[in-house]
């Protein structure tokens, strides 16, 4: 209505389901200093987990969700120049539906060699992160988290970095959750890959 503020999260970032039992996995930047925890923008949430060493962290809902595709884990490691899509609200709330964005695996390792973590060619947006990476297959690979130089270093456009399924799993079954693995052989076509990637996506947004 005309004259009536509306009101705003802090900031928003991307999340997705991990379980039939409504589990979604989110980046642990989205949760500090929020009140209250909300998934696509209305649906009360709560943190069942999380892991600030890896950056992950496990929301449940307050009420019942209907997913239709919930992530299933790849099940080898990662492999350099695999091709990649990312799902995730790259503009935080400010659109109604996750975007898309493909990229390439670089390295299976950070930029000091850390393990757990893999480089990606791909460019991000801060809403982006928590968003779940996928092969051709529709596979995910990992979780996209925030991109982070030390000594006022700042990274170029294109260098993003993921979560890994392993650490994904590690979490997981420390969550009591039991992740679920990918079985599909070959490419997807895009139109199905973009709508399994997207619809397992959600809106993770924080407010005072």
């Amino acid at each position: 209505l005309a004259g009536m503020e509306v009101r705003k999260p802090l900031l928003s970032r991307s999340g997705f389901f991990v379980s039939d039992s409504e589990a979604m996995l989110t980046t642990v930047e989205v949760l500090h200093s929020c009140r209250r925890i909300t998934i696509d923008r209305d649906i009360e949430a709560t943190i069942a987990a999380q892991d600030p060493a890896t950056g992950l962290a496990v929301l449940t809902p307050a009420r019942p969700l209907a997913p239709r595709h919930i992530a299933a884990f790849v099940g080898d490691s990662l492999r350099i120049g695999t091709e990649v899509a990312l799902a995730g609200y790259s503009y935080e709330d400010a659109l109604p539906s996750p975007t898309l964005t493909y990229g390439a695996v670089e390295d299976t390792k950070g930029l000091a060699g850390e393990v757990g973590i893999a480089r990606l060619s791909l460019s991000s947006l801060p809403g982006d992160a928590g968003g779940p990476v996928v092969d051709g297959t529709g596979a995910v690979l990992g979780m996209l988290i925030p991109a982070t130089a030390n000594a006022g270093r700042v990274l170029p456009g294109e260098v993003s970095f993921l979560a890994d399924a392993a650490s994904i799993k590690t979490m997981l079954a420390t969550a009591g959750i039991t992740p679920e693995t990918a079985i599909r052989q070959g490419a997807l076509p895009p139109e199905d890959l973009t709508d399994l990637a997207t619809s397992m996506t959600v809106l993770v947004s924080c407010w005072e």
